[in-house]
């Protein structure tokens, strides 16, 4: 079973180590290739649509329907494949936005103790100004900070298929351990 598992984590380590290399240096590539498979997967959806339209026999409200949300996938996929810099920057920026508004939130709150007279109420002025500090980087640098995300899960994996394969070593020298254990054992009893 230790063979199955120990196999298991060492193919696990040598993929995870070559996609955190991959992202970790080639962030721009992974983004593109991202965004390039949403966009086939949505062209996939609107030509087969399309498709489905062209073969139905009876055209009703529901196939007008889906004749127009397959030209809008089409569309969108299409969007994608020739702008995926666009596509990849839209995330970041909702996130962006999202942490802009829950900053001013958190600002109120912070002088909303103060005027309570709660003696740790910069601490939540710090936090509104980290989120706001994070926000304004996410609307104004949204593909820049994609890539440092890419590369931040780049560096999560390299480090995890380095303790896998730590991992590995030290079982590895538990169960040598444990056979010679055995072997002393059994040459005491003979």
């Amino acid at each position: 079973m230790f063979e199955k598992i120990r196999n298991t984590l060492i193919a696990t380590s040598v993929l995870y180590l070559l996609l955190g290399i991959i992202m970790f240096f080639f962030p721009d590539m992974v983004i593109k290739s991202v965004c390039y498979l949403v966009a086939i997967m949505f062209l996939f959806v609107g030509v087969s649509g399309v498709v489905m339209y062209m073969k139905t026999n009876i055209k009703t409200a529901f196939t007008s329907f889906t004749l127009v949300m397959s030209i809008i996938f089409g569309a969108f996929g299409m969007y994608v494949l020739l702008n995926p810099e666009a596509f990849a920057s839209f995330l970041p920026l909702v996130v962006g936005i999202f942490l802009l508004v829950d900053s001013v939130s958190k600002l109120s709150m912070a002088f909303d103790l103060k005027k309570f007279e709660y003696k740790n109420w910069w601490q939540m002025l710090i936090v509104a100004f980290i989120l706001l500090g994070c926000g304004l980087l996410l609307v104004f640098k949204p593909f820049e900070v994609s890539n440092v995300i890419v590369q931040i899960i780049g560096a999560i994996l390299v480090v995890d298929a380095v303790s896998n394969i730590f991992t590995i070593y030290s079982y590895s020298k538990v169960e040598a351990f444990k056979k010679d254990k055995i072997i002393d054992e059994k040459n005491l009893s003979e």
